[in-house]
C-alpha cells in the first residue's frame, strides 16, 4: 500500500485541516479527520489550536495501521 497516494487521495475527498476542529460530532479532531483522544499530545487544547504538517502525516500513518491492523483480526 502507497500510504503517500492514499493521503493525497483522502485529503482531495475528505479535506485535511491543520489546526484542532470539531467533527460533526462536536468531537475534537485534526487532520484528515483523525479524532484526539486522551492520549494524544492535543487532547484538551482548544478548537483552532496550530497542528504541524508533521504531526498530521504521523497521525494518518497511525491511524491506517491501526485500521489495517483491525481488518487483519476481522478477515484473516
Amino acid at each position: 500500500m502507497n500510504i503517500d497516494k492514499l493521503r493525497e487521495e483522502l485529503k482531495e475527498d475528505e479535506g485535511c485541516k491543520y489546526e484542532i476542529y470539531l467533527d460533526h460530532l462536536g468531537l475534537p479532531t485534526h487532520g484528515i479527520g483523525h479524532l484526539i483522544t486522551e492520549w494524544d499530545e492535543e487532547y484538551e487544547k482548544k478548537v483552532g489550536t496550530e497542528v504541524s504538517e508533521d504531526r498530521v502525516n504521523n497521525c494518518f500513518a497511525k491511524d491506517v495501521e491501526t485500521v489495517l491492523e483491525d481488518c487483519k483480526v476481522l478477515y484473516s
